[in-house]
């Protein structure tokens, strides 16, 4: 299990366009089999970028609420 929260995409809905690819700037994402993956998810800068382009909604970036 990871120690960070990362984005989680629903393979389901992943219609395999690309779009969260595009706006990736550190390049975890790849497509496999035609769908979306956090690949390298030591890569990830959690930007919550690729949430919004996803045209079918299939991915989300959980958020972290802390009370101090």
């Amino acid at each position: 299990m990871s120690d960070f929260i990362v984005p989680e995409i629903n393979q389901a809905m992943c219609t395999g366009c690309g779009d969260c690819l595009a706006v990736c700037q550190p390049h975890a994402l790849a497509l496999v089999e035609g769908k979306a993956v956090l690949a390298r998810p030591d890569l990830c800068e959690y930007d919550g970028g690729c949430e919004p382009v996803c045209p079918v909604g299939a991915i989300q970036v959980p958020y972290l609420v802390v009370f101090g």
